[in-house]
């Protein structure tokens, strides 16, 4: 077969085989490969894509004679030039000690899973692999049975029935390797075998598990601490389930499928660009039209909120979609118009292709205006670098060619003609071309920049002509330079060029490009098939699992493996747990380490980007890995059964999920949004997990130089590249670090395990080592192994057949916390003591703050250095020196300093919204002052600049020029600029808590269900403290009483709901307990029980329900009040609480006191003074001075209301306060709604005038009973 270079050469094949070849050709010119028929299909749909070309008769036979044409492999011949057998075997070895490292490592981290959890979530995982394995369209419902009353009649339970849509159509299914990683345990027979479960839960459908033809799920991973050290019993089950969109390509590439690679990529370039033509107004038409018919063909199911963003959530469906609407508007334009249109973007796309050439006649074929094209200028339009061969004369006329169009442009070279083109008595346009060559040659000659000249012509040669021209430059660019005068050291500088390497890059990256551009398309195409089917299926399925299993929290997340790998993940708009702060980052901390419940591993990440996308095409037909299993102990592999303890993949079947990490340049880019993102936690109960996030994102900022990044994945398959290791490290954490993991192997397979002590080793301020270790206890809940009843924090006793998480945790406790003074620290956080946290928070938030400030002052002189380098190289081309970049830094450097001690976090297209008549809210307005300032500064910067060196050294410096360079030098932000905006608002305003504000733990591993809460009256501030009664030991009695915090009553029960610690199941089911008072008090005396404050804590829980906050709300800033529970004479008679909620969950409680009202008469008319008590209350309750006093107090916390969500509101009222001839059943029921009939939702909402009048009522009795009557209707 010929190479494509001797294609190009114009050389011909005479071989045997080729010519066999033709022979075999010959007889079946119809006949068809079945690789061919399918290249010929996916043309004949390409095509009618395109509205201007015919659809003529002779179509098929057309589309045939392209793909017969191009059945060779000249492309992919030349792309396997380009990599050396050497380097091919490099990489092999490397990539199988990865690829095996990879298995070994997913198999102990998989065992380490099931070892660890408990029953429950071991089933949910059995269950999810299942699921996303079939889709039996016959049988698309699951069910769950449950008790459900008791029949009245026989007494008996009655059964109840759920049923979950969950094997939705067109969804997609399919794993490859169901059981690949599941440990022997789960397989063997008897007690927890796997497909037992399978086989009881799920019948028959078990019959197709594992079965799929053409699986599309890769895998499904956790995310988490799930199998490592921080694996806690209550973890919830997170898992990716991960989809291959990409088409896998079984036949080697022919020029026929890069031919139609670049179809796709013509194409669909093409309708992105129709597109872009329109102004902003119609494309959002558009994009109304094409949404509306997504939300009616596949609106089902999601929620009015979702509607909005249908075309974020089906991506694929929408490019689709908005294609054929677009192909729809083309079809209407004059046949003339069209044609001009697609020609119009040919040139485009093959002007950066030189190998396009090879498809000159399909392309004409393919596109027949082409024909119409004269053939002059479809050469100089798409083929201009299209040449045979280069020799130093045709390099030197091409040089002359660049010369002249890229570097001194058409006005400069009229005006060197001028003057020769009038004395040969011609235009300077009609000077003779042999002759204008020759005056550009000996302008070239004396220009000083000449070597530069002849620089950036290498340069375009090696990236805008063929490989095989391209490499050959080294025998040629020498003779040119000469011709040009250059002198000795210039060439020297040529000679120095690697341009053969270049031109392989080069050559590589538009062939990367290339195939890509088809795969994506493709993927696209098969995406839109399955998204509203899948998405469907991830909603059901979680839905099921979660009714099934409420222990285990299961949640799926969808990533589609190309997005992912270009860290396109899912955005916040979509999702509250997405963000497009992390990009890549993302992969590195959190996906690639992830552990593999089923499925593929991926290709080995080391390989370089080319290599595994070009293997799917077949540049690497034969290469193969092999992962091996590991043997218990000593033993020795049996060869007998060899194939049993291996199992080896062709590299090209393999999934693609990037690389290791991310460049240094595009990090840095990401580092700001990062920290912005992370600072949510700070006030969702996460606080040291935020900052085990951000003290790794500040590592890598300021630890590090080099261009490769610092990999969490890496350091997972190779724990021993871990700084402490290869440095070989001493000290007493070293130490302990080493033993350790000795005795625990299973911790160098956990990656927060590798993150912790890789920046713990690290980070050289004890300080931050001390906290360090605080949060990574946290993270792990040390609390587990800690004896809260001893005063100096001794561990527990360690039961020898515990986990060897647990083990594992307990031996971090002993060994990190060996002096009393950290551990009794420890201790007293752990059992939830107020004053301890407060310290503690105070200082994780200083901590917090001090790693983003170096960050940011890390990022800030990585500008500032920018600019010092652009500035000299600009400077010195103004002056004509080139030794500009001593004095620059001199000059610059402080005024730099001086001009940013901050990033810049806005959004840029605030600026023109301001130059509109738009109304800019609180957030625009202060972007728009930061932008002026700072393009203030910059504007005193650069007239300082420009007026020293005018002064100095007469060189006139554009203004606008060096502004640009400042602007231009600063590290830029990356992520959604609004994203940044109002994480960056939100972080500054809910940084500290704000008056009336609930507190929160902030630290999720506080947040579990005490079993007692003691209360205890504090006379002398007239509190109550709140203990947590700790047993000690399991089924005891008796025990330490803890006290964690004082405060008011209803204050303190909402706390304890909100922060978790009070259980509400048989699982962890706490209780109250209120200690006898001999105070007078009237907040001592008030008539509350233990009882009493346990409904009280259940009816806060079950009214506020959790808030999933909107991403739309929360990015447009849409803040409102969301619900209301007044709270009545619990905290003292006639006291009343309320429980404010907003819709960024935020909690707060005020009170607000009856006896500032106005007394009440006593009704003289009631039958019994019994009902004396309540009828005063109400009568108070009901008067406006009441609520006066509520908005009085509610006006406090400055929280906007909103017209389209009104907020809920429920009122409770202490039965204790009143002698009730009810039920005690209904008393609450009773009381509650005499309240709510008085007090109506919009009460809470809208201030009521200074003279509304609110009726007295005479009769409470007939409201409280009509409460009752209707809560057995609809509840019993």
């Amino acid at each position: 077969m010929l190479k494509f270079r001797d294609i190009i050469l114009g050389k011909k094949e005479d071989s045997p085989s080729a010519s066999q070849k033709k022979s075999d050709a010959k007889q079946g010119e119809d006949s068809l490969s079945p690789v061919a028929a399918e290249q010929v299909k996916i043309l004949m749909e390409l095509y009618q894509e395109v509205p201007c070309n015919p659809k003529t008769g002779d179509l098929e036979k057309r589309i045939k004679t392209i793909v017969k044409g191009l059945q060779g492999s000249s492309l992919l011949e030349s792309i396997r030039e380009t990599f050396s057998d050497e380097q091919v075997e490099a990489w092999k070895e490397q990539s199988q000690k990865e690829f095996d490292e990879m298995g070994k490592l997913n198999r102990a981290r998989m065992q380490s899973l099931i070892e660890v959890a408990d029953e429950g979530m071991r089933q949910v995982v059995y269950e999810s692999i299942f699921i996303f394995d079939v889709n039996p369209s016959d049988q698309p419902n699951l069910d769950i049975t449950y008790k459900k009353g008791v029949d009245p009649e026989t007494g008996k339970p009655m059964m109840h029935r759920d049923r979950y849509h969950v094997f939705c159509e067109n969804s997609m299914y399919g794993i490859d390797g169901i059981d690949r990683w599941l440990p022997e345990q789960s397989k063997r027979d008897g007690e927890g075998n796997w497909m037992a479960h399978l086989q009881e839960q799920f019948g028959e459908l078990v019959n197709d598990f594992g079965k799929s033809e053409k699986p599309i799920v890769q895998t499904l991973s956790t995310i988490g601490s799930l199998g490592g050290i921080g694996h806690k019993p209550d973890s919830d089950v997170d898992a990716q389930v991960i989809f291959g969109t990409e088409p896998r390509y079984e036949h080697n590439w022919t020029d026929a499928d890069f031919f139609i690679a670049l179809a796709f990529k013509i194409i669909s370039s093409a309708y992105d660009r129709y597109l872009l033509q329109f102004p902003e107004e119609k494309r959002e038409q558009l994009k109304q039209k094409v949404t509306g018919q997504m939300i009616e063909d596949h609106g089902e199911g999601l929620s009015p909120e979702q509607q909005k963003i249908i075309d974020i959530i089906f991506p694929s469906t929408y490019t689709l979609l908005m294609r054929k609407t677009c192909r729809a508007l083309i079809s209407k334009m004059e046949p003339g118009k069209q044609m001009q249109f697609f020609w119009s973007q040919i040139p485009l796309i093959l002007r950066k292709l030189p190998e396009g050439d090879l498809f000159r006649n399909a392309l004409i074929l393919f596109f027949p205006f082409l024909k119409n094209i004269p053939a002059r200028k479809l050469q100089g339009s798409c083929f201009p670098n299209s040449v045979t061969s280069m020799d130093v004369n045709a390099a030197l006329g091409r040089l002359i060619i660049f010369y002249r169009d890229r570097v001194l442009g058409q006005r400069v070279v009229m005006k060197l003609l001028e003057e020769p083109a009038k004395a040969a008595g011609v235009e300077p346009s009609k000077f003779p071309p042999a002759q204008q060559r020759q005056v550009l040659i000996e302008h070239l000659k004396k220009n000083p920049s000449r070597g530069k000249v002849v620089q950036q012509f290498l340069e375009h040669v090696s990236e805008s002509y063929r490989w095989e021209i391209a490499q050959d430059a080294d025998e040629w660019h020498t003779d040119v330079g000469q011709q040009v005068g250059l002198d000795q050291q210039m060439l020297e500088v040529i000679q120095s060029i690697p341009l053969k390497d270049q031109a392989r890059k080069g050559f590589l990256k538009r062939m990367v490009d290339l195939v890509n551009a088809r795969v994506e398309q493709e993927a696209i195409r098969n995406e839109a098939l399955y998204e509203p089917g899948t998405s469907r299926k991830i909603y059901f399925a979680e839905e099921y699992e979660l009714a099934k299993y409420p222990a285990q929290e299961a949640h799926y997340f969808v990533n589609i493996l190309r997005k992912q790998r270009a860290g396109q993940h899912t955005p916040f708009l979509v999702s509250p747990e997405g963000s497009m702060a992390y990009s890549n980052m993302l992969n590195d901390l959190l996906l690639n380490p992830a552990t593999l419940l089923c499925g593929l591993s991926p290709m080995p990440f080391s390989l370089p980007e080319e290599v595994k996308i070009l293997s799917n095409i077949g540049i690497f037909p034969d290469w193969e890995v092999t992962q091996h299993r590991e043997h218990e102990g000593d033993e020795e592999p049996d060869p007998r059964v060899a194939a049993e303890n291996q199992e080896t993949f062709k590299l090209r079947n393999l999934p693609n999920w990037g690389d290791y990490a991310p460049s240094r340049e595009v990090f840095l880019t990401y580092v700001i949004p990062i920290f912005l993102r992370e600072s949510e936690k700070i006030s969702h109960r996460n606080l040291p997990k935020a900052l085990l996030n951000t003290w790794w994102i500040e590592m890598l900022t300021c630890d590090e130089d080099t261009p490769e990044l610092t990999s969490l994945t890496k350091l997972l398959i190779f724990p021993n590249e871990r700084a402490f290791i290869k440095k070989e490290m001493t000290g007493p954490y070293v130490d302990i670090i080493k033993s350790m993991e000795e005795e625990f192997p299973q911790l160098v397979r956990d990656p927060w395990w590798i993150k912790f002590t890789e920046m713990l080793m690290r980070f050289e301020d004890p300080e931050v080592q001390t906290e360090m270790l605080f949060c990574f206890a946290q993270h792990i809940r040390a609390s587990d192994v800690i004896d809260l009843d001893t005063t100096s924090g001794e561990p527990i006793y360690l039961d020898k057949n515990s986990s060897w998480r647990f083990k594992a945790v307990h031996r971090f406790y002993t060994k990190f916390y060996a002096e009393e003074g950290p551990r009794i620290d420890l201790m007293k956080f752990s059992q939830g003591r107020d004053d301890v946290a407060q310290v503690k928070e105070t200082v994780l938030k200083k901590l917090f703050l001090d790693s983003m400030k170096n960050t940011e002052r890390r990022l800030i002189q990585i500008g500032n250095q920018n600019t010092i380098n652009r500035m000299s190289q600009y400077i010195s081309q103004v002056t004509k020196n080139n030794e500009e970049k001593e004095r620059v830094e001199k000059i610059l450097t402080k005024p730099l300093d001086k001009l940013m001690d901050r990033m810049l976090i806005v959004d840029m297209s605030v600026v023109d919204k301001a130059e509109t008549d738009a109304e800019l809210n609180v957030i625009e307005k202060r972007q728009i002052a930061q932008i002026q300032d700072d393009r203030r500064k910059v504007g005193e910067l650069s007239n300082s600049v420009t007026k020293h060196y005018g002064e100095k050294f007469q060189a006139e410096l554009n203004k606008e020029v060096v502004e640009k360079i400042i602007f231009q030098s600063r590290v830029p932000l990356a992520g959604d600029p609004l994203e940044n905006v109002i994480f960056k608002y939100h972080f500054e305003k809910n940084f500290n808590r704000r008056p009336f504000q609930v507190p929160l733990p902030i630290s999720k591993s506080l947040c579990i269900p005490r079993n007692v809460i003691l209360l205890e009256f504090e006379p002398k501030k007239e509190k109550w403290k709140f203990k947590a009664m700790i047993s000690k030991k399991a089924g005891g009695s008796g025990g330490n009483q803890l006290e964690m915090f004082q405060s008011n009553l209803v204050e303190g029960v909402t706390r304890c709901v909100f922060s978790k610690y009070i259980g509400f199941d048989a699982r962890a089911m706490t209780s109250f307990q209120k200690n006898a008072v001999s105070s007078r008090s009237v907040v001592a005396s008030n008539p509350v029980t233990a009882d009493d404050l346990q409904n009280l804590a259940g009816d806060i829980k079950s009214f506020c329900k959790p808030i999933r906050v909107s991403s739309t709300e929360l990015l447009e800033n849409i803040y409102y009040l969301y619900d209301v529970m007044i709270v009545c004479n619990v905290d003292r008679p006639l006291g009343c609480a309320a429980i404010v909620r907003t819709n960024f969950d935020e909690q707060f409680v005020f009170t607000f006191d009856l006896n500032k009202t106005p007394t009440i008469d006593k009704d003289p008319g009631l039958a019994s003074t019994k009902n004396q008590p309540m009828h005063t209350f109400y009568q108070r309750f009901n008067s406006l001075p009441a609520r006066k006093l509520y908005w009085e107090a509610f006006n406090k916390l400055n929280l906007p209301m909103s017209e389209d969500q009104p907020p809920k509101l429920k009122i409770w009222v202490n039965p204790g306060s009143f002698n009730l001839n009810v039920t005690p059943k209904y008393q609450r029921v009773y009381l509650n709604g005499v309240a709510e009939n008085l007090w109506k939702p919009e009460h809470v909402w809208k201030e009521p005038a200074d003279d509304a009048k609110f009726a007295l009522i005479k009769d409470f009795d007939e409201i409280g009973k009509q409460a009752i009557t209707e809560y057995q209707q609809n509840h019993e």
